[in-house]
């Protein structure tokens, strides 16, 4: 996750379909604790194609951890 934050924001849709991580907001929850400064934003996603777009969290790492 973190290499992927690096290269800029990641949904929590991107997380768990390419990144393979089964419940991203636990993810970034323990990332946080470890001291990584991580901003989540809203914003309107599909899940696939066709799909109705919901909310979902989009993360932004603000600040590496020391």
């Amino acid at each position: 996750m973190i290499q992927a934050l690096r290269v800029g924001p990641v949904s929590s849709i991107a997380a768990a379909q390419q990144l393979d991580i089964v419940h991203p907001p636990s993810t970034i929850r323990h990332l946080r604790k470890l001291g990584w400064g991580i901003l989540t934003r809203w914003c309107y996603q599909a899940a696939a194609p066709g799909r109705r777009p919901h909310r979902v969290g989009l993360y932004v790492l603000v600040e590496e951890n020391q």
